[in-house]
């Protein structure tokens, strides 16, 4: 081999020249890269429910997002996170898994999952490198505590690193910040809770009984009116047949003083009708329960208005607004029914409720109003009798 290059030097040479050729023409087409771009094989979903705690998280979202992306094909480890309001899977696939084509899996599994009302649609994040920070750089200052270290940190270094070239954010970690802790006396709470709930417990029974004293009271009272119609019947008609024998024996110049003897007695009889009526209501203390039930819905208002609204219930403030809402109404009893006042509740309908709307705000008045009208026809009638 010696021999043979020491023979022909011209071929080493253009050997030598070859190799030096092809190295600067390589030297000059490779490129160098810190942070070549990389595929991470992971995944995140994240779902939330507003007001869940992490069990209720864990019962609600979780599991049934495991059950369902664990058998998602190329999934080799999924973790699970449940905290308050949110939950969060981890997906770890293989290395050579496609990522484009493991989103559209997990989409897809994901579209067909049935979540209880009140969770949010999931969302799905993929990890990558550029999610990672390039640089990290760690602050110290002789003489500084670590408060004022990190007010340092916060008000000079981050934003001088902002300004420069190239930088896209900086974030600062370790900071030490002021906080103020309030703990609240569990006791306490519990001790007002239940003074509460006392108060309300005693307003309600006292309102059911008396809703269900009025109610027998209002079957009393229709149970008399119609005695009183048939009685009233019976009157009129033995009346109208006095009337019919005394016109076929009277003159007719005393035809017209019977008639309007009649028609007085009709008008008494009605008016000792309406009376015996708005007597019967106010027997049964309709106006009374009816009174007590605007107050109570008015104290629920100020004791457990908060509450509700917080749910989503809303308490009717009058017997009238109930009538007006009933699907709001029926809400409201269910609601109060799951916090324990169902045998308070139960029997509270909206038919009662009209029952009760309409013998006071609208039987008593047109009662007032007819009794008048009576009153006026009866002087009317007794000034043509005794003319």
């Amino acid at each position: 081999m010696t021999k043979f290059f020491v023979k022909k030097p011209y071929f080493v040479l253009v050997t030598v020249i070859i190799v030096l050729v092809i190295g600067f023409v390589s030297l000059g087409e490779m490129q160098t890269d810190l942070l070549p771009k990389m595929e991470l094989p992971y995944m995140a979903v994240i779902t939330t429910e507003v007001g869940a705690s992490p069990e209720k998280v864990e019962s609600d979202v979780v599991k049934p997002m495991e059950s369902t992306l664990g058998t998602i094909n190329g999934v080799e480890k999924l973790t699970s996170t449940s905290a308050n309001n949110y939950g969060m899977l981890m997906l770890e696939f293989a290395e050579d898994t496609n990522m484009e084509a493991a989103l559209v899996r997990v989409s897809k599994a994901l579209n067909s999952l049935d979540l209880p009302e009140g969770c949010g649609t999931p969302n799905i994040m993929e990890i990558s490198a550029d999610m990672m920070a390039t640089m990290y750089a760690s602050v110290s200052y002789e003489g500084k505590d670590i408060k004022e270290l990190s007010s340092f940190t916060e008000q000079t270094v981050k934003p001088y690193l902002e300004r420069q070239d190239g930088v896209a954010s900086v974030s600062a970690n370790g900071l030490i910040q002021d906080h103020v802790e309030i703990r609240l006396n569990e006791k306490k709470i519990d001790r007002m809770n239940d003074k509460i709930l006392g108060q309300t417990n005693d307003k309600l029974l006292e309102a059911s009984d008396k809703i269900e004293e009025a109610k027998a009271s209002l079957k009393k009272s229709k149970e008399q009116l119609k005695k009183q119609e048939k009685t009233l019947s019976s009157k009129q008609e033995e009346t109208n047949t006095k009337l019919a024998e005394a016109q076929t024996k009277l003159a007719e110049a005393l035809s017209q003083k019977a008639a309007y003897e009649a028609e007085l007695n009709s008008l008494k009889a009605s008016q000792s009708a309406l009376k015996a009526e708005k007597k019967a209501y106010k027997d049964a203390g309709l106006e009374k329960t009816y009174k007590t039930m605007n107050n109570t819905f008015k104290s629920l208002n100020a004791t457990m208005g908060e509450a509700a609204k917080q749910m989503g219930i809303t308490i009717p403030s009058s017997v009238k607004e109930a009538i007006q809402h009933p699907k709001q109404f029926e809400a409201f009893v269910s609601w109060m029914e799951q916090m324990g006042y169902g045998e308070q509740f139960s029997k509270l309908t909206i038919d009662s409720l009209k029952q009760m709307y309409k013998a006071v705000e609208v039987r008593l008045p047109q009662i007032d109003t007819e009794l008048s009208n009576l009153q006026v026809k009866l002087r009317y009638r007794k000034r043509l009798l005794i003319n």
